[in-house]
């Protein structure tokens, strides 16, 4: 709702959201006289589709807020807003999508058909260390890298557990924490034998290596399956957050495909 406004409302957007309320309407992203309710929309989860069309002025794009599962941002009833977009004349962004529903969407937006419209995407992801790593969508990627090549089966005989991977996100977690609030956490951390061996400084350094690590596996994936130029950066200070991280991806030729038609 934010880029919409902060556009003018001059661009089409669809707002997706994951969570819902259904004792309470949202205000700031549905307005009380916007509220439409619609089950066409072809997720799979219920959903409320919410859609402005601007009552004092004509010339305001549509803006529409779907509630529904991530991984399933795949239907072009979801899209229907944004047909003039198609062929690359959209762009996605994404804040705050914990753990693997980062890695849901941006799968998503390597398949059709959100492929055929989207042509830039700005992702920040978060919570990385609630990614689980059946969720996660590069592993090959840290495989080649020397990690997560060996499962075992654990105690319990009920699944298979990864080592690499749950180093990667305990160290992510430490590293989330200042070293005057970690005594918060003492006691999730008190028989930790990487804060024993390495220090808390040294855990937090490599825990904001291994946030970049889990990133560049998701660019590559977004260069080897989207055709994206993709670019890992930093969006502020990490004294601010340590998930500071953004994935900047573009469709270079399908950007000046769509603008040339806009030209035209």
């Amino acid at each position: 709702r934010t880029v919409y406004e902060a556009l003018g409302r001059r661009v089409p957007c669809v707002a997706f959201d994951r969570r819902r309320d259904r004792n309470d309407i949202d205000r700031f992203y549905d307005p009380p006289a916007a509220v439409n309710t619609n089950s066409s929309t072809g997720m799979a989860d219920t959903c409320t589709a919410s859609t402005e069309n601007g009552a004092g002025d004509a010339a305001e794009a549509p803006y529409t807020r779907l509630v529904g599962d991530v991984a399933r941002l795949s239907s072009s009833k979801t899209l229907r807003p944004l047909q003039c977009s198609k062929g690359g004349g959209m762009v996605a962004i994404t804040k705050h999508l914990c753990g693997g529903a980062t890695d849901s969407s941006l799968m998503a937006l390597c398949r059709a058909p959100l492929s055929d419209y989207v042509g830039m995407a700005c992702l920040a992801p978060c919570c990385h260390q609630k990614t689980r790593r059946d969720q996660y969508c590069n592993v090959p990627y840290l495989e080649s890298l020397g990690l997560c090549r060996q499962q075992h089966v654990g105690l319990r005989g009920d699944k298979l557990h990864d080592n690499d991977w749950r180093t990667l996100g305990r160290i992510i977690s430490i590293s989330r924490h200042g070293a005057k609030t970690l005594n918060a956490y003492h006691k999730d951390y008190k028989h930790s034998v990487l804060l024993r061996v390495l220090g808390f400084d040294r855990t937090c350094d490599l825990g904001r290596k291994a946030r970049r690590i889990l990133e560049e596996g998701r660019a590559d994936y977004l260069r080897r399956h989207g055709g994206f130029d993709v670019t890992v950066g930093r969006y502020c200070d990490e004294s601010v957050t340590g998930d500071n991280l953004v994935l900047l991806a573009s469709k270079e030729r399908n950007m000046q495909k769509h603008t040339t038609k806009e030209r035209l």
